[in-house]
């Protein structure tokens, strides 16, 4: 703090002068123009830089535009709820471990590899209203279960002394996945590999169109 305060008194200009006297607190916090004032009821969506391979699902969640956002952690800002269950759902997951960077043996998540070119198809109200409801349901089970996200998620993929992932939120995961495999394809998909699959032949299809 004593740093902090001494640099800051050494400045010219008047703000940053002013700043001495509350050492402790940022300075600025810069947010896109849409998150200037002070409304509280737009959300950003937080997405760890870097999460275990060991875990069925990225923990990811939602923040107001109070909260400072490190830099161990991407944000999406000013989005919808069903926005974090479609990323949240096994389809992205499987694009996640196919395209994704690693830090070690870890998913490394990364706007450019994996946001940006994850296939998404048009999507129903129906749909959506669907996805954002069991996306609420996580939220809330998650709050009510306690505990930090590395032990609700555990890691049940380690093949040394796995830790379960907690079997309330398991389910509803499960239900998002049902639910959002059917924006892709009505039947569903039997696998990972079939998932993959589909989600390569609309990339490939997608970027043929941005080509043209």
């Amino acid at each position: 703090m004593d740093k902090v305060k001494k640099y800051r008194l050494g400045r010219k200009r008047k703000e940053t002068i002013k700043l001495a006297d509350v050492p402790e607190l940022f300075g600025e916090i810069r947010y896109p123009s849409e998150y200037s004032g002070n409304d509280n009821s737009k959300y950003s969506i937080i997405v760890p830089r870097v999460s275990s391979e060991n875990r069925l699902y990225v923990p990811m969640g939602i923040v107001d535009s109070s909260v400072i956002i490190s830099d161990s952690a991407m944000a999406i800002y000013d989005s919808p709820i069903w926005l974090l269950g479609l990323l949240e759902s096994r389809m992205h997951m499987t694009w996640l471990r196919a395209v994704g960077g690693r830090l070690k043996t870890d998913y490394r998540y990364s706007a450019g590899l994996v946001y940006n070119t994850f296939p998404v198809p048009e999507i129903s109200s129906r749909r959506i209203k669907e996805i954002e409801n069991l996306t609420v349901d996580i939220l809330d089970i998650r709050a009510e279960e306690g505990g930090t996200l590395a032990e609700l998620y555990g890691t049940p993929l380690a093949k040394n002394n796995p830790k379960p992932m907690n079997e309330r939120l398991l389910k509803a995961h499960r239900e998002l996945d049902q639910v959002v495999d059917r924006v892709y394809r009505q039947s569903g998909f039997k696998d990972d590999s079939e998932r993959l699959s589909y989600l390569l032949k609309m990339y490939s299809n997608e970027t043929k169109i941005k080509d043209r």
